[in-house]
């Protein structure tokens, strides 16, 4: 089985492989492929725009000429993915609807976090609309300045800051923190492992792997 991981972050590469070897899965079974400038034009142009649609559309399908599967880990381009699932004929998956649909079939009241800007709205949408028949509201929330922070290369910093928010959202009452970006995977390493928490990272190979 061979898995294609559409990134838009270099520094993603060595999450999802972190995350593969904990799973146990085969060696050399993912295969990456980074598209920054797809994350750089929609920032700029304050979301996605119809060139950055196509371009990610393109790229979707010429991974899945050599793949069994594609992973789209960015979050802020992962609506487009969901908008073309139909015109797929193998599994496309954006990680953060891994994490969604795990979410809602914990039943525990949650919190979402993000850093990107770019990424709160599609974010939100997409939880809306998983747990739209259910009485569960999640909390959607942008940590401020984060995404400053990772973009200054200082991930240490970046994780605390996560963990910290994560944290203030138990000390809150909510009984699971979402971390919605593949970015954002190392701070649960901080969290206290008594709490419940959900990576992307490792959510979406185990939805992906079931499917392939």
């Amino acid at each position: 089985m061979r898995i294609a991981c559409l990134h838009t972050a270099a520094s993603n590469i060595g999450i999802f492989e972190q995350a593969a070897s904990r799973l146990a899965l085969p060696a050399g079974q993912l295969h990456h492929v980074v598209h920054g400038s797809l994350l750089e034009e929609a920032e700029k142009q304050g979301g996605i725009t119809q060139d950055i649609t196509s371009q990610t559309l393109r790229i979707i399908t010429g991974l899945l000429d050599n793949a069994d599967a594609v992973l789209v880990t960015c979050s802020t381009l992962g609506a487009i993915a969901d908008a073309a699932q139909s015109s797929f004929n193998k599994p496309v998956l954006r990680t953060d609807r891994a994490l969604a649909e795990q979410a809602l079939e914990s039943g525990l009241s949650l919190t979402v976090l993000c850093t990107a800007p770019t990424t709160l709205q599609p974010t939100t949408d997409l939880f809306r609309q998983v747990f739209a028949d259910t009485s569960i509201k999640p909390d959607i929330r942008l940590i401020d300045k984060a995404w400053d922070v990772f973009r200054s290369g200082d991930s240490a910093t970046y994780n605390r800051i996560i963990a910290d928010a994560a944290e203030t959202a138990y000390q809150q009452g909510t009984q699971l923190v979402v971390l919605a970006q593949t970015s954002m995977a190392g701070a649960s390493e901080l969290i206290n492992h008594e709490r419940t928490v959900l990576d992307a990272p490792t959510v979406a190979l185990l939805r992906i792997t079931a499917q392939v």
